[in-house]
């Protein structure tokens, strides 16, 4: 009997030990195992994309013809008041007359202009004595530029300035319609005064 018991007994500690083996080997080799990442996809909503501005901009009706014209004119307007604020703009005459009894005569050349900057003075005119009507020409440039005025009275600016060329002081007097855009030009120069009437436009370069 006691042979019996000591045999079970050393069967029952084999079959511990076998166990114990096998759990630490398992262990084993699941430290030295290589860690894999598994990669799971992420499934978003998708984005709810709206319009805001096109919805909630009410239709535009077309304008008549009637405010089709009255936005021409204010461009106009603008465009005259642009203008004149930058100081870079130029008076193109189409008739001149040589005050206060000189005959209106008109411009055909299209090479007469001034051309007014904040840093110079362009001047290229056609000048009439009023007694013998001879015509001669006012042709220079300045940078001595003084007393430049700009004032606006509903439709109508009113611009002066004074320029000085050789020792001479010549006066210049602008009254431009923002509606019409006709522009009067008055000039005092040692020759006399001469009045102009035409336009004003951007300033380009020197026609040749």
């Amino acid at each position: 009997m006691k042979q019996l018991l000591s045999l079970s007994a050393i069967l029952l500690g084999i079959v511990s030990a076998c166990t114990a083996q096998n759990q630490t080997q398992t262990i084993s080799i699941q430290n030295d195992s290589v860690p894999t990442s598994t990669i799971v996809p992420v499934i978003q909503k998708a984005a709810d994309v709206r319009d805001t501005i096109t919805e909630s901009a009410a239709p535009q009706k077309p304008m008549t013809r009637t405010e089709r014209r009255a936005r021409r004119a204010h461009d106009y307007s603008f465009m005259i008041d642009s203008l004149i604020a930058s100081r870079a703009y130029a008076f193109y005459p189409t008739f001149m007359q040589a005050v206060p009894d000189g005959e209106i005569t008109q411009i055909y050349a299209n090479y007469f202009y001034i051309y007014v900057s904040p840093v110079d003075l362009e001047v290229h005119l056609p000048v009439e004595q009023c007694i013998t009507q001879q015509t001669s020409l006012l042709n220079f440039d300045t940078e001595s530029i003084a007393n430049y005025t700009a004032v606006k009275y509903l439709a109508q600016w009113n611009i002066s300035f004074t320029a000085m060329h050789n020792g001479i002081e010549y006066g210049f007097a602008l009254d431009v319609s923002t509606i019409t855009g006709r522009t009067e030009l008055t000039v005092e120069c040692p020759k006399g005064m001469m009045q102009y009437v035409g336009s004003i436009g951007k300033r380009v370069r020197e026609r040749r």
